[in-house]
């Protein structure tokens, strides 16, 4: 009897030790489907600074091929009911000095079938691989969502604004724009869609004239909620550049550089002007001093 309820046990045990393996199993193939389902998270370039510390074109466009594309929803890809077509590109810099605005321009070409039988809601994702040597201030971005100029904005990599570009490692900015509220017109088949992104620049290595900081074609995205549920997730649809007409896709930054026979002057008018203000500060504070004792004198 005591055999019997030994085994019996021993039953019980190996029962339950098969069964939390089986349950451990499937929470891990859960957070398995997370980690290579990025398309999910509001940011497309959030899962990848997960994985990856620097931003490294090859790897990035890699990533866009493999992770989002690849886990992306497809159910929608081949609907020829809901096909947006990126017609044309448009990118140039605005404004002068280090701080200047990139413009970008796009406009979607949507089937008829599109436009009768609008989406739920949409929201076109701009994804700016900033080259070195600039950035974006994401406070700045942030108070540009609250003004709501962009219904979302995010700066991934490098977010430290004071290291010079010899120093610094590349950022990416991450702009979503609704298509209700962002457009800018609306001719027959075609929405135009209108941005711009406020830069500044980095200090450049000393050198002699100017450094050419040349921009890249975003990466574009158009993400939709196309079945009217309240579950739907929404699709996410890579805009292909290779049949839109591009025009200035390539902004170039020149951006001075300091002339390093100049350090010598520029380093001894700095020390002057530190020890001139210095001296300043202290006269100012016993000429302060000596008219406030004369004035308690005074007084009493």
């Amino acid at each position: 009897m005591e055999l019997h309820d030994l085994l019996a046990r021993c039953l019980a045990m190996v029962i339950t030790v098969i069964l939390i393996a089986k349950i451990s199993s499937c929470l891990n193939t859960a957070v398995l489907s997370e980690v290579h389902a990025p398309y999910v998270d509001n940011y497309v370039a959030k899962s990848y600074f997960n994985k990856h510390e620097n931003l490294v074109d090859s790897k990035f466009e890699d990533f866009i091929a493999h992770d989002i594309l690849y886990g992306a929803c497809v159910s929608l890809q081949g609907n020829v009911e809901f096909s947006p077509i990126l017609s044309a590109l448009h990118g140039k810099l605005i404004g002068e000095g280090s701080h200047r605005r990139l413009s970008s321009t796009l406009r979607l070409k949507m089937s008829s079938e599109t436009i009768s039988r609008p989406p739920k809601s949409c929201e076109v994702i701009i994804v700016e691989r900033l080259p070195s040597g600039v950035f974006a201030d994401p406070f700045e971005l942030q108070h540009l969502v609250q003004r709501g100029v962009f219904r979302d904005a995010a700066v991934f990599g490098d977010t430290n604004l004071e290291l010079p570009s010899f120093l610094s490692n590349r950022s990416l900015v991450e702009v979503h724009l609704e298509v209700g509220t962002n457009l800018t017109s609306q001719q027959k088949d075609e929405l135009e869609i209108h941005m711009e992104l406020p830069l500044h620049v980095r200090y450049q290595p000393l050198g002699h004239g100017f450094s050419r900081v040349e921009f890249a074609s975003p990466d574009l995205f158009l993400r939709c909620n196309v079945e009217r549920k309240e579950d739907d997730t929404g699709c996410l649809f890579l805009l292909d550049k290779q049949n839109a007409e591009s025009i200035d896709t390539h902004p170039v930054w020149e951006v001075p550089c300091g002339n390093r026979e100049h350090t010598e002057v520029v380093s001894a008018f700095t020390f002057i002007s530190a020890v001139v203000s210095a001296l300043l500060i202290i006269v100012a504070s016993f000429k302060y001093s000596d008219n406030a004792s004369s004035h308690v004198l005074k007084q009493s």
